[in-house]
């Protein structure tokens, strides 16, 4: 997650790698600059290219049914998520067990809808409420380890319980302190390690529940690790981390940073893709974010896209044709500055004369994303 400050002493640079952080950007009109670095424009245009390659590879079908249709049902499991993670967040809470009834039938709905057509639990995934975060990001998680596995090719059970993993795998943060959780600023130091307890305390509340699956317990203690050994809780690297554990790894820094919170703005998938790519190879494994980017598509569901037209839209489906061609929802016109009669294209079809020139902030536009995903 990207964080600005000021470094003024060695000491910082210290703690920073510490952290795990080994590379910085420098503000050139705050800082000299470092003379054989790339600038930031040139490491997005790389990351761009990468993603403009990723654009040739084919996608999974989305489905056997269209996202309108798969929309009714996405909406009623989004509901019973809700309830099932309110209700065991409170126990916790609470000091009562952890009851795992209902997380089967949930994971199973879930798979479902993504075999059915995945875009729309990511169409919901989109819609957020800040005050949710905890709920809400599990849930997110579970449908984006969902539809990478999905992507994978990676077998029913073990699908199941890689995304029961990732709805459970934040529930050790019920024993972190609010003070500390919710926290706008920078956490210090005794509270960064407070905080990384909740890994810790997920892996054994889930250790020490009767029925939960061995690779459940791994999803949740392994999605803060990272394959250079610069994670928590064990520092593990390489081929330490199970396959899942990697792939949560990618799906939650994803999330994470796309969500808008009281101590930053989230980021524009397209944008939040293009951080994966720069941070594969080193925190994460770079072969799985190319494949989780080939998963959700060049301009995921939710993206905010500028036409040739001057028209914005928004994605709504991803097209298993061509990832730089989705389907979309016209809304806007940037040159008139006014609001227009919707309407739905299919890009990677003969007929359609326009294309996405690139991916765009909403807040700019002062437009609600999640207004026309419904």
């Amino acid at each position: 997650m990207q964080k600005e400050g000021r470094i003024p002493n060695v000491k910082i640079i210290d703690e920073l790698k510490q952290r795990g952080i080994k590379e910085v950007y420098i503000d050139t009109s705050r800082g000299i600059d470092e003379e054989d670095a790339l600038t930031q424009h040139e490491v997005e245009q790389q990351n761009q290219n990468k993603l403009n390659r990723a654009a040739q590879l084919n996608m999974e079908s989305a489905g056997s049914v269209s996202v309108e249709e798969e929309l009714f049902r996405a909406h009623k499991l989004q509901s019973k998520a809700k309830g099932i993670m309110t209700s065991v967040l409170s126990d916790v809470k609470f000091g009562k067990p952890l009851e795992t009834e209902g997380f089967d039938d949930l994971a199973d709905g879930m798979i479902d809808s993504v075999i059915r057509n995945h875009n729309a639990l990511a169409c919901l995934g989109r819609i957020r409420e800040k005050d949710n975060y905890l709920m809400e990001h599990s849930i997110n998680l579970a449908v984006l380890m969902g539809i990478f596995a999905k992507a994978m090719k990676i077998d029913r059970e073990t699908m199941h319980q890689a995304m029961v993993g990732a709805l459970l795998h934040d529930i050790g943060k019920i024993m972190v302190p609010d003070n500390i959780l919710h926290k706008p600023g920078k956490l210090d130091d005794n509270e960064f390690a407070r905080m990384k307890q909740h890994v810790v305390f997920s892996r054994d509340l889930l250790k020490n529940t009767p029925g939960i699956h061995p690779l459940t317990v791994n999803v949740a203690a392994q999605h803060h690790e990272r394959i250079d050994g610069s994670g928590y809780p064990e520092g593990l690297t390489g081929c330490q981390i199970c396959r899942e554990g990697k792939m949560v790894a990618i799906t939650d820094v994803y999330d994470a940073i796309t969500a808008d919170r009281c101590y930053h703005k989230g980021l524009t998938p397209t944008s939040a893709l293009k951080k994966l790519l720069e941070w594969s190879g080193s925190h994460l494994e770079e072969s799985l974010v190319h494949m989780f980017i080939r998963s959700m598509g060049i301009y995921p569901v939710g993206s905010l896209v500028l036409m040739e037209s001057g028209r914005l839209a928004v994605v709504i489906e991803t097209s298993e044709k061509d990832q730089a061609r989705p389907i979309v929802r016209v809304i806007y016109h940037t040159r008139l500055k006014q609001f227009i009669r919707t309407e739905i294209i299919d890009l990677s079809k003969a007929a359609s004369q326009d294309s996405i020139k690139s991916s765009v902030d909403p807040e700019k536009w002062k437009i609600k994303i999640s207004d026309f995903l419904n």
